[in-house]
């Protein structure tokens, strides 16, 4: 009896050694913004329900089987023959069923509601990010829950490269150069802060910001200030950025509407950077945190003030 009850707990033992290896070998823990998640090793299929996460697949090249139907424009074209679950923070879950993914990547921000039913089609992350300056933190993360993180790294590094150049063709003219970001909604417009996306990017690239424009915690919202038409001197600066976006084609055209009220409004036409024509009109994905985006962003850096000063 004592042999046989011997036997059987080697059994269960070595059952229970095999099992642990089997789950070490196919999956990673990963800590998120919800509580853990065991990721698969190669994830296969993986649906993305944000732009962080469809830009860290892009990025490092792997194709998503599934994505949200509001894809930010510079992206959206990188996808355009991927499925489409739905929009962001109200994805279908039946359509993300169907494709059947080993793995979902979501943010708490739009997923968390939906956090268990996701779970319960394939293992779900969600990042955490509360501003989209905390753009390389997601692709950091990211590339973490895909075991690509070297890759990122060096990704990263090539962006931080360009900048170097950059700040190289600017010279002593970088310091001098305090940059607005401006955007324009439907009914007013904001100011874009230094934990920003396109905040971070002009920190990261040196220059500076008007003082009120001149805030912002990294991490922390806002990472935008509405001020009225009494307020329009603190959108200026040497240069201004300024873009429109809508989510539907409706909001959209009535954003430009305001844009082109704007221009002609007699307190926008008194800036200093509109009088000395510095004031550029730039795409919506200066605001859409992506490592693709930001190439683009610095693209327009190196065409608005360093080809501009040449």
């Amino acid at each position: 009896m004592k042999k046989l009850y011997l036997i059987i707990l080697l059994t269960l033992t070595i059952a229970c050694q095999k099992q642990t290896l089997v789950s070490s070998i196919d999956c990673h823990t990963i800590i998120h913004g919800v509580g853990k998640t065991c990721v698969p090793n190669n994830p296969q299929r993986i649906i993305a329900l944000n732009g962080s996460a469809i830009d860290s697949l892009l990025v490092l090249d792997i194709q998503p089987v599934g994505v949200i139907t509001n894809v930010p424009d510079l992206l959206a074209e990188k996808v355009t023959h991927i499925p489409k679950v739905g929009l962001d923070g109200t994805v279908n879950l039946e359509m993300v069923a169907k494709l059947q993914p080993d793995l979902i990547l979501g943010s708490v921000y739009s997923d968390s509601r939906i956090y268990n039913q996701l779970s319960q089609i394939a293992p779900t992350v969600l990042d955490e990010g509360e501003t989209n300056g905390e753009w390389q933190k997601n692709l950091l993360f990211y590339g973490k829950v895909l075991g690509k993180q070297e890759e990122i790294k060096q990704l990263l590094q090539k962006y931080q490269g360009r900048l170097v150049e950059f700040k190289q063709k600017m010279g002593s003219k970088l310091s001098q150069t305090q940059v607005s970001l401006v955007r324009v909604y439907p009914q007013q417009i904001s100011l874009y802060l230094n934990n920003s996306f396109a905040g971070s990017i002009l920190e990261d690239a040196g220059l500076s910001r008007p003082a009120f424009q001149n805030q912002g915690i990294k991490g922390k919202s806002p990472f935008q200030i509405m001020i009225s038409r009494e307020q329009m001197s603190l959108a200026d600066g040497d240069v201004i950025f300024l873009w429109t976006y809508g989510v539907s084609e409706q909001t959209e055209n009535s954003a430009i509407a305001q844009l082109e009220k704007l221009k002609k409004d007699p307190l926008w036409q008194q800036l200093e950077a509109v009088k000395t024509n510095q004031a550029y009109q730039i795409p919506p994905y200066w605001n859409v945190p992506s490592l693709i985006a930001a190439h683009a962003v610095i693209d327009d850096l190196f065409r608005y003030l360093v080809d501009e000063k040449q």
